[in-house]
């Protein structure tokens, strides 16, 4: 017959054991689930973006993928966007715009500014780096249920001029402010980096172009910040609109 201190040095390991497996199972209920973020641009600074090719990641999971192959260059590489030569979406897009989606712009009467706002700075500026970002973005968007890419033009770190949305079409850049607006995106995160010389430039000439073209005046010139509750488009691009502006550098 056991003894009674047996007895309850059986008792005891028994109740350590069902302790253990009760934590174990509390821990698996409780646990968060893993989720991995989901590339999305609508309004810059909502969501992380996707990740700059190349980069590495802090995340031991990420794997990174590789750019898609350029497009290859049609008969016409540029096209007319307003006032602006521009890079022809048949460059980069790999899909045609959804047109049950989009709406007609009519006449422009502002033109809004924006940063991609990716979580992680930008310095790629080959093109077919920046052709796979361009597509990336026109999906998200698509998964967004819009209708194509919501910018009109984007400026990239060379200062090249990419063709969008087609102009005919409102865009998707402002929440409650796209109608007759045309929107710039500049390709960056400019609350960690700041625009390149050339980026300034071009952006500068786009924005005297499209004034003059539209007969908009200085004062229809915004950015995504100064219509929405948003950082877009980073601090660091918003203190050179003011700047400009101070210096009535549209006209």
């Amino acid at each position: 017959m056991a003894s009674k201190g047996m007895l309850a040095m059986t008792v005891s390991r028994r109740h350590f054991l069902v302790a253990s497996l009760g934590l174990v199972a509390t821990g698996c209920k409780s646990g968060q689930p893993i989720t991995s973020a989901t590339p999305s641009v609508v309004w810059p600074d909502a969501q992380p973006r996707p990740r700059p090719t190349g980069e590495v990641s802090t995340h031991a999971t990420h794997v990174v993928t590789p750019p898609a192959p350029a497009p290859r260059p049609l008969a016409s590489n540029t096209i007319d966007v307003g006032p602006l030569n521009a890079i022809s979406r048949t460059r980069w897009a790999r899909g045609n715009p959804i047109r049950s989606r989009l709406n007609a712009i009519g006449r422009i009467t502002r033109l809004t500014i924006h940063h991609e706002g990716h979580i992680n700075p930008v310095y790629f500026s080959d093109f077919a780096t920046t052709a796979d970002r361009m597509e990336r973005i026109r999906k998200a968007h698509l998964r967004r249920r819009f209708g194509d890419i919501g910018y009109h033009v984007v400026i990239d770190r060379k200062g090249r001029l990419w063709e969008g949305r087609n102009l005919r079409y409102q865009g998707a850049h402002v929440r409650d402010e796209n109608e007759h607006n045309f929107g710039i995106m500049v390709l960056g995160n400019f609350d960690k980096q700041v625009p390149t010389r050339a980026q300034y430039d071009r952006l500068l000439e786009t924005i005297r172009s499209t004034i003059a073209h539209y007969d908009l005046g200085h004062r229809r010139v915004f950015t995504h910040r100064e219509l929405g509750r948003t950082n877009c488009p980073g601090r660091h691009l918003q203190d050179r609109i003011v700047r400009w502006r101070r210096l009535r550098a549209f006209a």
